[in-house]
This record gives structure tokens, C-alpha cells and sequence, in this order.
């Protein structure tokens, strides 16, 4: 077996998070989806168990058990599996399930070296928690994309959480101009700026919405623009994952794209093993062409060939929005670019999966009723920031008066996904030179001939010229 090489930035992070341990004892790692966090752990634990320590990896669902003790067998070492059905062989390297693992303190080995896969849910108080506090002595390495919760709590021992420090590894932004990700290109709800008018006024359960009651607003397939005939434009033959609210929800929509000839299935936590494992495998062989699920393959699911994710479930959770759209953005040869078809408004409620965050572990308050500024052109349909004076897309001047509607929200589409699109600000590459701008498709044109001639050359909408000349005309 050829050894695994990790990458520049992964290193970096090992690097960083040795460095951290040295002053701390428990560390939180902050990787983005389909940064490699699975190699990662496997290298920690090749380089702890190389020096007689006694390694335990946390997981939570069987998904990610499994796929971690092959991420450990890779790296050359056998693991232990604590979960129903296993039993222990003595090995050094353990691979837990936090629910078997929680069950049975009594009788397992403490561990020198704690590595908690999903850290944030990891609070003080939950079953995570106990396996934490019941050996006070074991060091902790937390990986996460997410280090924030829904709840607002804190990771921190100042929120009364467990990590003494934070790792930041490179942001998804730096990831997708250095290839390590696929572009998304992100297709969204433009109505969804307020949670009035066209959208469902939607109730809360603990911070995050009332599932059911959103099965049954986006019950139906045309949630905001019919999600068949989105995929069929957007993605076909692409595969794509789509999120649902409920398993009945999640089998309609399965039905739905069977209908229109597409092969589809749903996934749910009720779905046997076998079968679950094998629909995941056919999205990755086209046998399945769109996989419908239902609190499933949010997190862990590794297929980079899926070209896209369909949201039908409505989400108040960061963290589950760039864990679902995480799932399309690892890179395939011949994919260039991930589809997000949104059609629940999530991207107006948490931004794009490119936008930078500021992580922390202190907390913060539960998000309500965010919303990202955004404004659609009048041209070509193109959301980007509302600050923006020219549409990224076609080059269309935004005018004041146009500025001023797009402000009170009356640029609305009835049943169309919009893409939004924004600047991208990245970590510079090393000796990186400055890109050229992108030239206005309108450069070159002097005259309202030659306008026209563009708008047909390059397929835009009727009137593109026209919108341009006038826009030079008022400013002129």
C-alpha cells in the first residue's frame, strides 16, 4: 500500500495543533468539509500510538465508525470498534461509538489521547460531556468545520465548555481558489431576504424550525420553484443529495423524481444498514441519480462525484447548512463546480459556503431570523451583494432608483432559484500576483450598435443593451 502523503496546509495544521498542545491540554481543530480532517486524524493517531499512547477516536453515527477505523487501517494500524456487536481485541487504538462508549466507562482502558470527531456537539452536561469529564486526565483533539452550535453555547471552558484552544486551518474559500474544492454555484430563493411575503412563516422548537410543520409547507416538490424541473436544468446527469424534513417527506420527493423518469431513492435513520449503504454507494456509480434523506449524510458522507445538493429542509443551523452543502463541494476529476439548488432560503439565512467566518469558542447568541444582503439583477437574475454597483454576471449598472427597490425587497421572482453569487475573499497564495479584474461585458462597446451585437453574440436577455446605454446616458 503506497503511503498516504498528506497536503501543505493539512501538515500545517498538525504543525499548529502540536504547537497548541504543548501549552494546552484540550485543543479544538477547525477544518472546512473536504479538507482531508479524516487524514488528519489518522495521522495524530499514527504519530500518538508510535509513542506507546493509548488512542480513543469518538464518533457518533455508525457512518462515520466505520469510515474512521478504515481512515486508521490506512495509516497502518488495527483498531478496536466499541459499538453493539463488537467486541475488544487489546489493541491500542480504539474507534467508539459515543453512545457505546458512554455505556461502557466502567469497563474500558482510560485513554492517554481523546480525539472527538464532530466536536461541536460536544457541551458539558450531554453524553459527549460525560465521556470527557470521566477521564479528566486524557488529552483532547477536537475536529470540526463547525465549532459553533445552534444553541449558542459555547466550546470554550470560558462558556463552560471543554476546549482551552482554537486551530484554524484554511477557510473553504482558500480551499476552492487552490482547487482542493469545487466551485459552488449557489441558486437561491430571492423572496427568502424576509421571512414575510411569499415564504411560510415557520414555528421554532429549540432554536431550529419546527420540522414538521416544514414538511408540510415544502411537502410538496415546488417548495420555491419546482425541484425536478431545477435539477433537470441545473445539475441532470449529475448526481445530486437532497435534504428533507421528515422520512414521509423524503420519500415524496423520491417519488417525485421517479415520476419524471429520474432515478431516485430516500435514505432515513430507519433505513437497514445494507440498503443505506448501498443507495450512498450508488450515487457514486450513477446507479442512483438523486438520493433523497432524512437527518442522514449530513455529516461524514465522502462521494465527490455527487455534483450537487438539493435543500428542501429549512435549516436555523450554520452548521447544518455548510454540513449539507459540504457534501458537494469535494472535487471529482471533470467536475469543476458544485450546484446548490436552495430552495428554502437557507443561503439568505447563513451566506455562501465561501464566505469567511470568524470561529470562537465562546458562543454566541442563537441566531434569528439572519439574512444575508442581497439583491437580484434586473438583466440577468444574478443575486450578488447589495452594495454592488455593476451585476457580476452580465455588467449591468445598478441605477439609484433601482438600488433603492432592490432595498425595500420589491425584486422578487415567484418559483425561481436565483444564483447568488459575491466576492470571494480568500488567504492569498504565497508570491501570489495580483489577478487582472474582470472586464464589464460591455468594454470595447462604444456605440448602442455595437451593444446589440454583444447582447447577441453572448446570448444575453432582450434589452441588456438597452439597459447599459441607458445607464451611460444618466451618467453621462
Amino acid at each position: 500500500m503506497a503511503p498516504i502523503v498528506l497536503r501543505d496546509y493539512q501538515q500545517q495544521l498538525l504543525a499548529d495543533l502540536r504547537t497548541a498542545l504543548k501549552a494546552h491540554r484540550r485543543v479544538c481543530a477547525v477544518m472546512p468539509t473536504g479538507a482531508g480532517k479524516g487524514q488528519t486524524i489518522g495521522a495524530i493517531v499514527q504519530g500518538a500510538a508510535g509513542k506507546g499512547r493509548r488512542v480513543l477516536v469518538l464518533a457518533h453515527r455508525a457512518e462515520l465508525i466505520e469510515q474512521l477505523s478504515g481512515t486508521v487501517r490506512a495509516w497502518g494500524l488495527e483498531s478496536d470498534v466499541i459499538a453493539p456487536g463488537h467486541r475488544l481485541q487489546g489493541h491500542q487504538v480504539a474507534v467508539g461509538s459515543v453512545q457505546t462508549v458512554a455505556r461502557r466507562l466502567s469497563l474500558l482502558p482510560p485513554p492517554d489521547l481523546i480525539i472527538q470527531d464532530e466536536a461541536h456537539h460536544l457541551v458539558a452536561g450531554n453524553v459527549w460531556g460525560r465521556i470527557i469529564t470521566a477521564w479528566p486526565q486524557a488529552h483532547l483533539i477536537g475536529k470540526t468545520a463547525t465549532p459553533e452550535r445552534l444553541d449558542g453555547k459555547g466550546l470554550g471552558v470560558e462558556a463552560g465548555g471543554f476546549f482551552e484552544a482554537l486551530v484554524l486551518g484554511p477557510s473553504s474559500a482558500w480551499l476552492v481558489e487552490q482547487g482542493w474544492l469545487a466551485r459552488p454555484r449557489v441558486f437561491s430563493w430571492p423572496g427568502a431576504r424576509t421571512s414575510k411575503g411569499q415564504g411560510p412563516e415557520l414555528r421554532r422548537r429549540m432554536g431550529e424550525f419546527d420540522l414538521e410543520q416544514a414538511a408540510q409547507a415544502f411537502g410538496d416538490r415546488a417548495a420555491i420553484g419546482d425541484a425536478v424541473s431545477h435539477y433537470r436544468r441545473r445539475l441532470h446527469p449529475g448526481t445530486a443529495i437532497c435534504f428533507c424534513c421528515t422520512i414521509e417527506h423524503a420519500e415524496q420527493m423520491a417519488a417525485a423524481f421517479r415520476a419524471a423518469g429520474i432515478r431516485a431513492a430516500a435514505v432515513s435513520g430507519g433505513t437497514p444498514a445494507e440498503e443505506r449503504k448501498r443507495l450512498i454507494a450508488g450515487l457514486g456509480t450513477g446507479e442512483v441519480e438523486v438520493l433523497s434523506s432524512c437527518m442522514i449524510i449530513s455529516e461524514g458522507t465522502d462521494i465527490p462525484s455527487v455534483g450537487g445538493a438539493i435543500l428542501m429542509r429549512p435549516t436555523a443551523s450554520l452548521s447544518l447548512y455548510l454540513q449539507m452543502v459540504g457534501r458537494a463541494l469535494r472535487p471529482a476529476p471533470g467536475k469543476q463546480e458544485a450546484v446548490i439548488l436552495d430552495h428554502v432560503g437557507n443561503a439568505h439565512r447563513h451566506g455562501l459556503p465561501t464566505d469567511e467566518r470568524e470561529w470562537d469558542l465562546a458562543g454566541r447568541r442563537r441566531r434569528e431570523g439572519v439574512s444575508i444582503p442581497i439583491k437580484d439583477c434586473p438583466v440577468c437574475f444574478c443575486s450578488c451583494p447589495s452594495a454592488a454597483q455593476l451585476c457580476p454576471d452580465c455588467g449591468h449598472l445598478f441605477l439609484s432608483e433601482e438600488r433603492h427597490e432592490q432595498r425595500r425587497g420589491l425584486q422578487q421572482l415567484d418559483g425561481e432559484l436565483v444564483e447568488i453569487s459575491g466576492s470571494i475573499r480568500h488567504r492569498p497564495k504565497p508570491n501570489q500576483q495580483q489577478r487582472p479584474r474582470r472586464q464589464s461585458p460591455s468594454a470595447g462597446c462604444r456605440t448602442f450598435e455595437q451593444l446589440l451585437q454583444r447582447e447577441q453574440e453572448r446570448g444575453y436577455k432582450p434589452g441588456w443593451a438597452r439597459h447599459v446605454w441607458a445607464a451611460r446616458k444618466r451618467s453621462a
